[in-house]
């Protein structure tokens, strides 16, 4: 019996309440909350609560039941904040113990990584220092200095939280790890070396593996999908078949989890096979020093983003650097659907479907009332039935035909949809035949996914923190 008890705990814990949204992207990354009814229009005019000036920063807002935390930045400091739920009021703001800057991509963000509460503290991770634990009222708990990092576009993960234990995801380019830290302390638990992955910016997602009667943590990352035992850090189970660089989260029904990862180059027409490095070697190193000069490699094969491959950036493709290339140019891009409870490698025993048109780059799939909803740059919306992946309808959002960087979100029979824009639309959902219910221009670049809770959505802009509620028309 108390086996069980703890057991059901356990479970319920991968579950916040609707009235809160504590990780990135809501309960356990889905995306979905359902409660009181939300407003069938939101935009600077329309169904404001309130609105509150915040610093620039392109971390997405989590909810517990009377603060929001999120991160920025101001003058080179990276800042956590607290807002109150009810008003806006800004509470407290704490610069973290460290602000080095490192390389990233001109749409990263030295703040993009979402902070993680567990209702009253919250934690959060900056590239620029590492994890860093305050109270609900901005006092420092611990702090977990990690990096530099070596991630060619710059840290994108959130950390997450997982049986007393905060996750943080480190993929990079040399000496990836995966690390569990105490939830109260801060100690390390247990850290996982992922010397096969290079840069990914994919969070994971927490599965309660009852039949195991154990927690595993699922992280995407570069041509692979694994699960960790959330107790000690041991690998339980692989699927192959990933494309080279994950943005995407994914989202778990039923047993059954979905993804999608998208990468440029990894449409099936953009396919090359090349040598293994060996022969590569015995075909092309002309000075016969063991590595391959950008002037060896054949016209044909050259790639187009040098920097990439040079993972320790010597200005040569070692054997390592070869093979990410290799594995880059026949890498897959693909929405999926796996089914969950497997051990070892289960590439050929639980990959249910494959759909590999049309494929959103950053933003997460949704799955809403029965619809898996994929939306990519140029607005191009797409469902999918989520038992087979067979197309149910495509089409463009009519006045938002824009990029997405922010994953859609919904709850009570409504689909939120933000471009990078600032263009908002409404669908209303509960139909496999999709359609817009209204659109709204907030006038300023959106990156960060929306949170909802208690018939409150909350949307980060450049500039300021919007609250829209009461499901007013």
């Amino acid at each position: 019996m108390r086996i069980f008890f703890l057991l059901a705990i356990g479970a319920l814990n991968l579950l916040p309440a609707a009235s809160e949204w504590t990780r990135f992207r809501g309960p356990n990354g889905a995306g979905v909350v359902e409660g009181q009814a939300l407003p069938r229009e939101i935009g600077p005019d329309k169904n404001p609560v309130w609105k509150t000036a915040v610093p620039m920063g392109k971390s997405s807002p989590v909810v517990t039941a009377d603060r929001i935390f999120l991160t920025g930045h101001t003058d080179g400091k990276l800042e956590t904040l607290a807002l109150e739920r009810k008003t806006g009021k800004m509470l407290w703001r704490r610069e973290s113990p460290g602000r080095r800057d490192e390389k990233r991509h001109k749409l990263n963000d030295p703040a993009a990584p979402s902070p993680v509460s567990d209702g009253a503290n919250v934690y959060v991770f900056f590239a620029g220092f590492g994890l860093v634990s305050y109270t609900r009222d901005g006092g420092e708990r611990w702090r977990v200095p990690l990096g530099p990092f070596t991630n060619f576009h710059g840290m994108g993960a959130s950390p997450v939280l997982a049986d007393g234990k905060v996750i943080m995801i480190c993929d990079q380019d040399q000496q990836a790890f995966l690390v569990a830290v105490d939830q109260k302390t801060g100690k390390t638990a247990w850290r996982v070396e992922r010397s096969e992955m290079v840069h990914s910016f994919s969070t994971p997602v927490v599965y309660r593996n009852e039949a195991a009667r154990r927690t595993e943590l699922i992280v995407p990352g570069s041509f692979l999908l694994a699960a960790y035992d959330a107790a000690n850090g041991k690998l339980v189970w692989s699927l192959r078949g990933l494309t080279y660089q994950v943005k995407s989260g994914p989202v778990i029904d039923g047993g059954v989890l979905y993804f999608n990862g998208w990468a440029p180059g990894g449409e099936p027409s953009e396919r090359i096979e090349l040598p293994v490095f060996a022969k590569m070697l015995e075909m092309h190193d002309k000075d016969g020093d063991g590595k391959i000069a950008r002037a060896e490699i054949p016209k044909e094969w050259q790639p187009a983003n040098w920097e990439m491959q040079d993972l320790n950036k010597d200005d040569a493709y070692d054997e390592r650097d070869w093979n990410y290339y290799r594995g880059r140019r026949t890498s897959t891009n693909g929405a999926i659907a796996v089914r969950l409870g497997g051990t070892g490698d289960v590439t050929d025993t639980h990959l249910l479907w494959r759909y590999q048109k049309s494929l959103p780059d950053v933003s997460s799939v949704l799955l809403y009332r029965g619809v898996l909803y994929l939306i990519r740059n140029g607005g191009i919306l797409q469902t999918l039935d989520p038992a087979t992946g067979a197309l149910v309808k495509q089409g463009r959002l009519p006045h938002a035909m824009d990029e997405y960087y922010a994953s859609p979100v919904a709850g009570n029979g409504k689909v939120y949809l933000l471009s990078r824009d600032g263009k908002a639309s409404v669908l209303e959902a509960g139909s496999k035949d999709w359609g817009v219910a209204a659109t709204a221009d907030f006038g300023e670049e959106i990156f960060a996914t929306p949170a909802i809770a208690d018939g409150h959505i909350w949307v980060r802009t450049a500039t300021a923190l919007y609250d829209f509620g009461g499901g007013r028309n």
